[in-house]
Protein backbone atom coordinates (compact mmCIF):
# COMPACT_ATOMS: atom_id res chain seq x y z
CA UNK A 1 0.00 0.00 0.00
CA UNK A 2 1.60 3.23 -1.23
CA UNK A 3 1.05 6.41 1.25
CA UNK A 4 1.12 9.83 -0.67
CA UNK A 5 0.85 13.22 1.27
CA UNK A 6 1.04 17.02 0.26
CA UNK A 7 0.77 19.75 3.02
CA UNK A 8 2.55 22.07 0.81
CA UNK A 9 -0.60 24.73 1.62
CA UNK A 10 -3.13 25.45 3.21
CA UNK A 11 -4.72 22.69 1.59
CA UNK A 12 -3.72 19.25 2.40
CA UNK A 13 -4.11 15.60 1.25
CA UNK A 14 -3.53 12.18 1.81
CA UNK A 15 -4.33 8.74 -0.20
CA UNK A 16 -3.81 5.33 -0.12
CA UNK A 17 -2.85 3.34 -3.23
CA UNK A 18 -3.14 -0.21 -3.58
CA UNK A 19 0.24 -0.36 -5.75
CA UNK A 20 -0.29 -3.97 -7.11
CA UNK A 21 3.72 -4.82 -6.98
CA UNK A 22 4.43 -1.28 -7.97
CA UNK A 23 2.62 -1.58 -11.30
CA UNK A 24 1.54 1.65 -11.88
CA UNK A 25 -1.41 0.61 -15.00
CA UNK A 26 -2.32 -1.87 -12.10
CA UNK A 27 -2.67 0.50 -9.30
CA UNK A 28 -5.92 1.31 -7.29
CA UNK A 29 -7.12 4.14 -5.18
CA UNK A 30 -8.24 3.22 -1.63
CA UNK A 31 -9.01 6.32 0.03
CA UNK A 32 -8.24 10.19 -0.43
CA UNK A 33 -8.85 13.05 2.05
CA UNK A 34 -8.56 16.66 0.86
CA UNK A 35 -9.32 19.55 2.92
CA UNK A 36 -8.66 22.78 4.63
CA UNK A 37 -5.88 22.29 6.84
CA UNK A 38 -4.82 26.57 7.22
CA UNK A 39 -1.80 26.05 9.55
CA UNK A 40 -2.29 22.88 11.74
CA UNK A 41 0.08 20.87 9.54
CA UNK A 42 1.69 19.08 12.33
CA UNK A 43 -1.63 18.26 14.34
CA UNK A 44 -3.62 17.41 11.91
CA UNK A 45 -1.55 15.23 9.53
CA UNK A 46 -1.17 12.01 11.35
CA UNK A 47 -4.89 12.55 12.37
CA UNK A 48 -6.44 12.09 9.43
CA UNK A 49 -3.98 9.45 8.04
CA UNK A 50 -4.65 7.32 11.24
CA UNK A 51 -8.50 7.96 10.34
CA UNK A 52 -7.93 7.32 6.68
CA UNK A 53 -6.08 3.87 7.63
CA UNK A 54 -8.67 2.76 10.13
CA UNK A 55 -11.60 3.94 7.62
CA UNK A 56 -9.84 1.46 5.09
CA UNK A 57 -8.91 -1.33 7.40
CA UNK A 58 -5.65 -1.04 7.13
CA UNK A 59 -2.58 0.08 9.54
CA UNK A 60 0.75 1.47 9.27
CA UNK A 61 2.14 -2.32 8.45
CA UNK A 62 0.55 -2.22 5.07
CA UNK A 63 2.37 0.45 3.68
CA UNK A 64 4.92 -0.50 1.07
CA UNK A 65 6.11 3.22 -0.03
CA UNK A 66 5.90 6.86 0.77
CA UNK A 67 5.77 9.33 -1.01
CA UNK A 68 6.07 13.43 -0.32
CA UNK A 69 5.66 16.66 -1.53
CA UNK A 70 8.59 18.51 -1.57
CA UNK A 71 7.60 22.16 -1.99
CA UNK A 72 7.68 25.05 -2.50
CA UNK A 73 5.13 26.32 0.03
CA UNK A 74 4.46 26.82 3.33
CA UNK A 75 7.66 26.23 5.25
CA UNK A 76 5.97 24.76 8.03
CA UNK A 77 4.13 22.86 6.24
CA UNK A 78 6.84 21.31 3.73
CA UNK A 79 9.28 20.66 6.40
CA UNK A 80 6.45 18.69 8.67
CA UNK A 81 5.74 16.55 5.64
CA UNK A 82 9.27 15.76 4.74
CA UNK A 83 9.93 15.05 8.62
CA UNK A 84 6.92 12.71 8.75
CA UNK A 85 7.81 11.16 5.51
CA UNK A 86 11.35 10.24 6.44
CA UNK A 87 10.32 9.16 9.62
CA UNK A 88 7.98 7.04 8.59
CA UNK A 89 10.18 5.13 5.67
CA UNK A 90 12.86 5.01 8.63
CA UNK A 91 10.18 3.15 10.52
CA UNK A 92 8.40 0.65 7.79
CA UNK A 93 11.76 0.30 6.08
CA UNK A 94 9.92 1.17 2.83
CA UNK A 95 11.03 3.37 -0.25
CA UNK A 96 10.94 6.60 -0.30
CA UNK A 97 9.81 9.54 -3.03
CA UNK A 98 10.07 13.12 -2.86
CA UNK A 99 8.12 15.11 -5.73
CA UNK A 100 8.12 18.99 -6.14
CA UNK A 101 4.63 20.52 -5.43
CA UNK A 102 4.59 22.19 -8.84
CA UNK A 103 4.94 18.55 -10.67
CA UNK A 104 2.09 17.23 -9.08
CA UNK A 105 -0.27 20.44 -9.95
CA UNK A 106 0.94 20.33 -13.25
CA UNK A 107 0.19 16.49 -13.82
CA UNK A 108 -3.01 16.70 -12.52
CA UNK A 109 -3.40 18.42 -15.93
CA UNK A 110 -1.08 17.14 -18.58
CA UNK A 111 -4.21 15.66 -20.33
CA UNK A 112 -4.97 19.08 -21.16
CA UNK A 113 -2.42 19.27 -23.78
CA UNK A 114 -0.21 22.04 -24.66
CA UNK A 115 1.44 24.68 -21.86
CA UNK A 116 0.39 23.97 -18.98
CA UNK A 117 1.61 26.47 -15.77
CA UNK A 118 1.81 25.15 -12.50
CA UNK A 119 1.03 28.22 -10.25
CA UNK A 120 1.07 28.50 -6.18
CA UNK A 121 0.84 32.01 -4.61
CA UNK A 122 4.39 32.77 -2.73
CA UNK A 123 3.47 36.16 -1.01
CA UNK A 124 4.86 39.32 -1.02
CA UNK A 125 3.69 40.26 -4.78
CA UNK A 126 4.83 36.70 -5.84
CA UNK A 127 4.32 33.14 -7.13
CA UNK A 128 6.14 29.80 -7.41
CA UNK A 129 5.64 28.58 -11.17
CA UNK A 130 6.83 26.46 -13.77
CA UNK A 131 5.83 25.53 -16.94
CA UNK A 132 5.53 22.37 -18.33
CA UNK A 133 4.96 20.33 -21.74
CA UNK A 134 2.34 18.30 -22.12
CA UNK A 135 4.29 16.79 -25.03
CA UNK A 136 6.44 15.05 -22.95
CA UNK A 137 3.93 12.72 -20.66
CA UNK A 138 6.34 10.15 -19.00
CA UNK A 139 5.22 10.43 -15.85
CA UNK A 140 8.90 8.85 -14.27
CA UNK A 141 10.36 11.91 -15.95
CA UNK A 142 7.95 14.52 -15.73
CA UNK A 143 9.83 17.93 -15.24
CA UNK A 144 9.22 21.41 -16.01
CA UNK A 145 11.09 23.16 -19.14
CA UNK A 146 10.83 26.40 -17.49
CA UNK A 147 11.39 26.79 -13.33
CA UNK A 148 11.37 26.06 -10.53
CA UNK A 149 10.66 30.22 -10.07
CA UNK A 150 9.59 32.53 -7.71
CA UNK A 151 8.57 35.75 -9.83
CA UNK A 152 5.85 38.19 -9.96
CA UNK A 153 2.79 37.10 -12.11
CA UNK A 154 3.42 40.11 -14.60
CA UNK A 155 7.14 37.94 -14.87
CA UNK A 156 5.74 34.59 -15.01
CA UNK A 157 3.18 36.05 -18.03
CA UNK A 158 6.24 37.31 -19.89
CA UNK A 159 7.85 34.10 -20.09
CA UNK A 160 4.63 32.29 -21.89
CA UNK A 161 4.88 32.65 -25.69
CA UNK A 162 1.86 30.28 -26.48
CA UNK A 163 -1.35 29.05 -25.25
CA UNK A 164 -1.15 28.08 -21.27
CA UNK A 165 -3.10 26.49 -19.02
CA UNK A 166 -2.71 27.80 -15.66
CA UNK A 167 -3.59 25.67 -12.54
CA UNK A 168 -2.74 25.60 -9.01
CA UNK A 169 -3.61 28.45 -6.08
CA UNK A 170 -3.77 31.56 -7.46
CA UNK A 171 -5.27 34.47 -5.87
CA UNK A 172 -7.58 36.84 -7.92
CA UNK A 173 -4.95 39.33 -8.27
CA UNK A 174 -2.65 36.76 -9.95
CA UNK A 175 -5.25 35.31 -12.14
CA UNK A 176 -6.47 39.16 -13.15
CA UNK A 177 -2.61 39.71 -14.21
CA UNK A 178 -2.04 36.68 -16.13
CA UNK A 179 -5.04 37.18 -17.93
CA UNK A 180 -5.14 40.78 -19.13
CA UNK A 181 -1.39 39.98 -19.80
CA UNK A 182 -2.00 36.59 -22.15
CA UNK A 183 -5.14 37.54 -23.68
CA UNK A 184 -6.81 35.14 -25.34
CA UNK A 185 -3.98 32.62 -24.89
CA UNK A 186 -4.82 32.65 -21.27
CA UNK A 187 -6.68 29.70 -20.18
CA UNK A 188 -7.48 28.51 -16.30
CA UNK A 189 -8.45 25.87 -14.10
CA UNK A 190 -11.00 26.04 -11.68
CA UNK A 191 -11.24 27.48 -8.66
CA UNK A 192 -12.24 24.55 -6.76
CA UNK A 193 -9.67 22.63 -8.66
CA UNK A 194 -7.39 21.58 -5.42
CA UNK A 195 -4.32 19.34 -5.57
CA UNK A 196 -5.12 15.79 -4.94
CA UNK A 197 -2.72 13.18 -3.31
CA UNK A 198 -3.55 11.09 -5.57
CA UNK A 199 -1.83 13.14 -8.39
CA UNK A 200 1.30 12.40 -6.38
CA UNK A 201 1.17 8.94 -6.00
CA UNK A 202 0.66 8.55 -9.48
CA UNK A 203 4.44 10.14 -9.95
CA UNK A 204 5.35 7.86 -7.56
CA UNK A 205 4.16 4.54 -8.85
CA UNK A 206 5.87 5.62 -12.47
CA UNK A 207 9.28 6.13 -10.22
CA UNK A 208 8.80 3.13 -8.54
CA UNK A 209 8.43 0.98 -12.19
CA UNK A 210 11.51 2.83 -13.52
CA UNK A 211 13.27 1.84 -9.15
CA UNK A 212 13.79 5.71 -9.04
CA UNK A 213 14.13 5.97 -5.31
CA UNK A 214 15.15 8.68 -2.94
CA UNK A 215 17.19 8.55 -0.38
CA UNK A 216 15.71 9.28 3.37
CA UNK A 217 19.09 10.97 4.37
CA UNK A 218 19.53 12.72 1.33
CA UNK A 219 16.20 14.44 0.46
CA UNK A 220 15.80 17.72 0.72
CA UNK A 221 12.97 20.16 0.58
CA UNK A 222 12.16 23.00 -2.23
CA UNK A 223 12.27 26.20 -0.57
CA UNK A 224 12.86 28.02 -3.49
CA UNK A 225 13.71 31.33 -1.07
CA UNK A 226 14.29 31.98 2.75
CA UNK A 227 12.12 32.27 5.40
CA UNK A 228 11.33 36.39 5.73
CA UNK A 229 12.78 35.72 9.14
CA UNK A 230 15.36 34.05 9.59
CA UNK A 231 17.78 34.96 13.05
CA UNK A 232 16.38 35.79 16.37
CA UNK A 233 16.11 39.22 16.85
CA UNK A 234 17.10 39.19 20.51
CA UNK A 235 20.05 36.80 19.83
CA UNK A 236 20.32 36.42 16.74
CA UNK A 237 19.84 32.23 17.08
CA UNK A 238 19.42 30.30 13.74
CA UNK A 239 15.86 28.98 13.14
CA UNK A 240 15.42 25.60 13.60
CA UNK A 241 17.47 23.36 11.09
CA UNK A 242 17.20 20.43 9.15
CA UNK A 243 17.90 18.44 12.17
CA UNK A 244 15.95 19.52 14.38
CA UNK A 245 12.88 19.56 11.62
CA UNK A 246 13.85 15.33 11.06
CA UNK A 247 13.86 15.61 14.77
CA UNK A 248 10.50 16.89 15.60
CA UNK A 249 9.17 14.26 12.63
CA UNK A 250 10.77 11.40 14.26
CA UNK A 251 9.21 12.18 17.75
CA UNK A 252 5.92 12.50 15.93
CA UNK A 253 6.20 9.62 14.58
CA UNK A 254 7.16 7.61 17.88
CA UNK A 255 4.64 9.08 19.77
CA UNK A 256 1.70 8.20 17.28
CA UNK A 257 3.26 4.89 16.07
CA UNK A 258 5.26 3.56 18.92
CA UNK A 259 3.72 0.30 19.37
CA UNK A 260 4.31 -0.43 15.60
CA UNK A 261 7.50 0.08 15.03
CA UNK A 262 8.20 -1.62 18.71
CA UNK A 263 6.61 -4.54 17.56
CA UNK A 264 8.58 -4.55 14.14
CA UNK A 265 11.41 -4.33 16.50
CA UNK A 266 10.78 -7.54 17.65
CA UNK A 267 10.24 -9.34 14.96
CA UNK A 268 13.83 -8.43 13.89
Amino acid sequence: MLLAFDTSTSVASVALVADSAGAPDDARLVAELTWQVGQRHSTELLERLEWLLAASRLTMNDLTGVAVALGPGSFNGVRVALATAKSLAFARDVPLYGVPTLDIIAWGHHLIGGTICAILEAGRGQVYAAIYDSAQPEAARWEPVVGYTVLTAAELAAQIHSEAFCCGEMSPETRATLAQALGSRFRAASALDERRAGWLAELALARSAAQRYDDPVALEPLYLRRPAITTSARRRLPTQDKGADEAAGNAIIATQQGSATMRREERE
